[in-house]
């Protein structure tokens, strides 16, 4: 369920996943970086279950993540530390899609 109370997916309707866009991630920089950044080998696509997107076990679309090293990856996640701002996460994933938009993965119809 979301914020309005209906389920995200319809029954039997799939997340979009892209192994392009989850791949993309492999030595990027983390766009998450909350302050002790891991090195760039170790980032992957972060997905955001934020909001009501997904729950336990469920991931959203591979659009709605970030670029998370190892240690922002565990905050995020809450494994570690204290969590993660809004304003934050806002943010890193502004990166990450400007990122995806300048390296050709995602376009925006009539550009």
């Amino acid at each position: 369920m979301n914020l309005t109370d209906r389920p995200i997916y319809q029954k039997g309707q799939r997340p979009t996943v892209s192994k392009p866009l989850r791949d993309h991630a492999r030595g990027q920089e983390c766009t998450l970086m909350l302050g002790d950044c891991a090195p760039a080998d170790t980032v992957v696509f972060a997905h955001l279950r934020r909001f009501s997107i997904a729950g336990m076990g469920q991931k959203p679309d591979d659009l709605i993540g970030v670029y998370a090293c190892a240690n922002c990856h565990d905050a995020l996640d809450r494994r570690q530390g204290g969590g993660v701002g809004d304003g934050d996460i806002l943010r890193a994933l502004i990166q990450t899609l400007l990122r995806r938009r300048a390296d050709g993965l995602i376009s925006i119809k009539g550009d």
